[in-house]
């Protein structure tokens, strides 16, 4: 299970050096080792994986061929050679801990490939890993955090599903494995992708419980998860991020630490900017796991300000911070005095490569204070800042960085930066494509002629003829992987059935999806590719028509104005009784609609949905600073009806939008009006008409119907405990403590 490529890192140095507290960091400057042949590292953890009291790194990395490694540590900051771990996935991110109960550290890594998964590696104690064993997980595997969420003493696992905007969790079962217990969709009424990135985890709220904090890359938040016990999280709380000047700063990594040493967790994220120097962006905690007080701190960075950390790094008993950046690579240290609200007294700026892609901070060479190991994905190596305190802090210098490319917006780099991968090669872990029955893989050489792929087949023969007349020799595989790349349906695997491989068995089905949700044939066909598949594969267009009396309401659909909080702001206030009737579109930056449903007289409202498109429909509650949180989140099919009953509350907003509960659905409709910043109009698969009509409502928790909340409802609620169904009254998938309280709230 393991490669050794050669080479020794020894880092100068006296050993058990005795410092004294409450002097300045001095970190030395860099000194490097390559970690060839992998390339593209992403994280790095710093462990004891063999049992001999010296720390070691676990390096998940992008690798082309799908490789991690493991350096050793000898003692006295000297690592031995780049030890490969071989497990033919690329990974992201991994946490090194016990998974399974026997003393032993093992590897849960995220699997970054569009299948997305989370790899456990059995650790043997010696330093070496079992191969990997695989859970099935959403799309595009980013940051991830092993801890015990449900407080049983087993290791739970969290993953941000990159591609799938989403926050994934599963329950140990203490051997290693691990049982789904829900997923989240992140910022679900954002009108931008939201690509989460990175999860870290604390205990926000006091409450004993391990709580969760993710980076919404693309609206450019926070998200909260509070474990409500048990390992059953509420739906995330999403806190902004304050504006630099007329800038937004872009998130990607987080740290977790009390900054301000009032004893609890504050939340630190990198801030990238783009026409000031990157920055800091704290969140505090208020005691009780809000964090409405937020603030920028300057970090004199060069570059694109990319991860964060924090460490104890004067011996001062104050969490200092680190921060690392892109193009160039750079360290910047700001010493921290908690007596001073967490503010920063002192920031200097080491040199640190091209893209410091991730760090920690841990005592490598055992003389008492700590120091700081980095991963540069760009130049596929570590770079290791000794602690010296007395020392000199700064080295400032042009380490010959290549230029810096340019952006339109600071989103626009994070998204760009999230991608990074410097070499040319697959991605290590998609799975092969292959499809269609009968023949063998178009992309690979078999004894037969022809291939499943009826296109491909056609193209690549008629190309070559002996392809199909002779054999499918290397000659066509290669003449596969230059004609085939918009070739793959039909192919094996029933369109209603997760497959991992792409494509799947109906024509006419797979044609669509693959267009409709080009995940679906650029990757696997994963769950949400099958559930499409049932729900909208030879559906037909519709026309709900109007009602007389409706309001149209006055947004042309090129206009985006009621997009309540997101960039185009505005919001509807509704009469009730009264039916609107609008359409949504879903081009980049898609459309949404938000009703401000606390203007409405009532103290509970019925609001029924008419559709032509898949419609998402969510209540959401909270102001845009934060926290704002998702209550209800239903779906409408095409050509459909649906009804929810809402308690009117304090800022809350009806929000309508494409999609479903899988997924946003961005791109598939197009405005129909003429409009000269809009491409012009191709009919999509559906409608853009939605009609939604609101009336006194009953009230939410009177399960039985009799026009009351009672007893009788109470004990209705009670026996569905843990189930989902009626009683699920904010709709969360599962009849628990917020149903309890909703229905108690309505009682008499």
């Amino acid at each position: 299970m393991r490669e050794t490529a050669p080479g020794v890192v020894a880092l100068a140095g006296a050993l058990a050096v005795v410092h004294p507290s409450g002097a300045a960091i001095t970190l030395a400057s860099a000194v490097s080792f390559s970690l060839a042949p992998l390339t593209n590292p992403t994280h790095v953890v710093v462990k004891d994986i063999d049992g001999n009291g010296v720390v070691d790194l676990v390096i998940t990395c992008r690798d082309v061929d799908g490789r991690m490694c493991v350096v050793r540590g000898i003692g006295g900051g000297v690592f031995g050679p780049v030890e490969i771990l071989p497990i033919e996935m690329q990974t992201d991110w991994c946490d090194v801990v016990d998974g399974d109960g026997d003393g032993i550290l093992d590897i849960y890594a995220s699997v970054r490939s569009g299948w997305g998964r989370v790899a456990f590696l059995k650790g043997r104690g010696d330093g070496t890993f079992e191969p990997p064993v695989t859970t099935t997980a959403g799309r595009s595997g980013a940051g991830l955090v092993a801890r015990d969420f449900s407080g049983d003493g087993r290791i739970d696992v969290a993953m941000a599903n990159y591609t799938s905007g989403s926050l994934q969790w599963w329950h140990g079962t203490g051997t290693g494995a691990l049982i789904e217990r829900a997923r989240d969709l992140v910022t679900p009424w954002a009108v931008g992708i939201p690509y989460p990135f990175h999860v870290a985890s604390g205990d926000f709220d006091g409450d004993g419980d391990v709580d969760l904090v993710c980076s919404a890359t693309g609206p450019t938040r926070l998200v909260v998860y509070r474990n409500q016990g048990n390992g059953n999280f509420g739906a995330g709380e999403v806190w902004d991020v304050p504006p630099v000047g007329k800038e937004r700063p872009a998130l990607s990594n987080l740290a977790v630490a009390d900054i301000d040493a009032d004893g609890d967790l504050d939340i630190l994220a990198n801030g990238l900017l783009l026409m000031s120097p990157s920055v800091t962006v704290l969140w505090k905690n208020d005691g009780l796991g809000g964090f409405a007080a937020r603030e920028t701190r300057p970090a004199n960075m060069e570059g694109y300000a990319w991860t964060v950390q924090v460490g104890d790094l004067d011996g001062d008993g104050d969490s200092d911070v680190l921060a690392g950046s892109a193009l160039p690579g750079r360290l910047t240290i700001a010493e921290v005095d908690a007596q001073q609200g967490g503010a920063y007294v002192a920031v200097t700026t080491k040199s640190g490569g091209t893209f410091l892609r991730d760090m920690a901070v841990a005592d490598i060479d055992q003389d008492g204070d700590l120091d700081v190991v980095a991963v540069d994905i760009a130049a596929a190596s570590v770079m290791i800042y000794r602690n010296q305190m007395g020392g000199v802090a700064g080295d400032g210098g042009d380490d010959g960085s290549p230029a810096t490319p340019s952006f339109g917006s600071a989103q626009a780099a994070v998204s760009w930066l999230a991608a990074w991968e410097s070499s040319e090669g697959s991605v290590a872990g998609e799975p092969p494509a292959v499809c269609g029955t009968g023949a063998g893989l178009c992309e690979e050489v078999h004894e037969t002629p022809g291939c499943v792929r009826t296109l491909c087949c056609e193209a690549v023969c008629g190309f070559n003829p002996l392809c199909c007349e002779v054999a499918w020799d290397q000659p066509c595989v290669d003449a596969e992987e230059e004609l085939c790349d918009n070739f793959n349906c039909p192919s094996a695997g029933s369109c209603t059935e997760f497959h991992p491989t792409l494509a799947c068995d109906d024509e006419a089905c797979c044609l669509f999806l693959c267009d409709f949700d080009p995940f679906c044939c650029s990757s696997i066909w994963d769950a949400i590719c099958a559930r499409e598949a049932v729900e909208y594969c030879g559906a037909a267009a519709c026309d709900i028509g109007t009602v007389p009396g409706a309001i149209q309401l006055p947004e042309p659909c090129s206009s985006r104005s009621d997009d309540g909080c997101n960039p185009a702001g505005g919001e509807i206030d509704p009469m009730c009784p009264a039916v609107y009737e609008s359409t949504l579109t879903s081009d980049v930056p898609r459309d949404t609609d938000w009703f401000n449903l606390s203007a409405l007289p009532q103290s509970s409202v019925r609001i029924e949905f008419n559709t032509e498109c898949p419609l998402m429909v969510q209540v959401v509650q909270g102001v845009c600073s934060g926290p704002l949180q998702v209550r209800q989140l239903t779906e409408v099919p095409p050509c459909g009806s649906g009804a929810i009953d809402v308690s009117v509350e304090p800022n809350l907003w009806l929000v309508l939008g494409v999609g479903n509960r899988d997924r946003v659905i961005r791109g598939e409709f197009p405005c129909d009006l003429t409009d000269p910043d809009d491409p012009p109009f191709v009919p999509g698969y559906f409608g853009l008409n939605y009609r939604v009509r609101f009336s006194i409502g009953v009230r939410p928790g009177d399960l039985n119907g009799d026009g009351v909340v009672s007893g009788v409802d109470l004990t209705v609620l009670l026996g569905a405990w843990g189930a989902s169904g009626s009683a699920d009254l904010n709709g969360d998938g599962i009849v628990g403590g917020s149903d309890l309280t909703i229905l108690l709230s309505n009682w008499g």
